[in-house]
């Protein structure tokens, strides 16, 4: 085990720093100029011209784009992730301080999504080709197929403007700061989220049982006089393995939904800096959540490969 994740570290890292390169190249020669987007629209002609050139040496955008490189790995190594272009405060604090409420929200979806798509997809496969299998197969079908933007404005349509039983944004009402006003505006991006998230899990669930209960230990369980209840039980742990890979490949995915969620619900995370950020051509709070997604990947593809060892036995004998 130890074996393992050591060398599982060493390539992270190594991925890790790949991406960062990769980061810096493409949002460096993407097309605009950030200067651009910080001169104010009042000064033009030839003042324009040297307030644009004091403000690339001031932020040294007036360097080869290779010493840029190598200013900008060295803040890296030491977590330095430079300044924001548009307001000059450092990019850590400002993704620091987005982290929590986008945690929240991933975090609540993908539990509640799991909550839902466990029993649901067990019951799928158990009663295979029955008129549950049908409903929970197609309501799955149903949530992944239709996007995220227009089923959250539906929710804002029905329940905050007509029903008015919801808040259509932000975290908290004006005024308030308790939970139970937390929880009212985190039901519908969640909700949304982790229907999103639960369809997903529903497939692989059922698939896995299924495919389970059909192996010979399931079929000897029973014959020795085992119930159906603990054939299962082995069944279901056995195809835990499949869920935890689509798991670990969801938590990118959910994020990238959740970009879309905050703007809709003004949810003030990560995803609504991203587009901020894009929106004025702020690198290095691109940069800054481009490697936070990175660092995300990594770690949950590194969980992933510890949680083999820890459900299945023969991963860890093998290895």
């Amino acid at each position: 085990m130890l074996r393992v994740l050591v060398t599982r570290l060493v390539s992270s890292v190594a991925v890790f720093l790949l991406i960062a390169v990769g980061l810096f190249a493409l949002v460096r020669l993407a097309p605009g100029d950030p200067i651009d987007m910080m001169v104010p629209p009042e000064v033009g002609g030839a003042d324009r011209e040297a307030y644009t050139a004091a403000v690339r040496e001031r932020y040294g955008l007036d360097q080869p784009l290779v010493v840029q490189f190598w200013r900008w790995l060295g803040g890296l190594m030491t977590g330095d992730l430079g300044f924001s272009y548009t307001n000059g405060q450092p990019v850590g604090e400002l993704l620091a301080d987005r982290l929590g409420p986008t945690a929240l929200l991933m975090g609540s979806a993908l539990l509640i999504g799991l909550l839902i798509a466990v029993p649901a997809g067990v019951i799928a496969a158990v009663r295979q080709n029955s008129l549950a299998d049908y409903t929970i197969s197609s309501v799955s079908v149903v949530a992944i197929s239709v996007p995220s933007f227009f089923l959250g404005m539906l929710a804002i349509y029905f329940f905050a403007v007509k029903l008015r039983l919801l808040p259509s944004s932000g975290m908290h009402g004006t005024g308030r700061e308790d939970f139970g006003d937390l929880l009212l505006h985190m039901v519908m991006p969640v909700g949304l989220l982790a229907l999103a998230n639960a369809a997903t899990f529903i497939r692989y669930v059922r698939s896995g049982v299924l495919e389970e209960l059909g192996k010979d230990y399931v079929r000897t369980i029973i014959a020795k006089g085992g119930t159906p209840a603990r054939a299962l039980r082995h069944a279901l742990r056995n195809s835990l393995l499949s869920l935890v890979t689509v798991l670990a490949m969801t938590i990118p995915v959910t994020l990238s939904g959740a970009v879309v969620l905050e703007q809709i619900f003004a949810w003030p995370g990560m995803g609504q800096l991203a587009i901020y950020a894009l929106t004025n051509r702020d690198y290095p709070i691109l940069i800054g959540f481009g490697l936070y997604i990175a660092l995300l990947v990594l770690i949950c593809n590194l969980i992933a490969d510890l949680s083999y060892s820890i459900i299945d036995p023969r991963v860890r004998t093998a290895r």
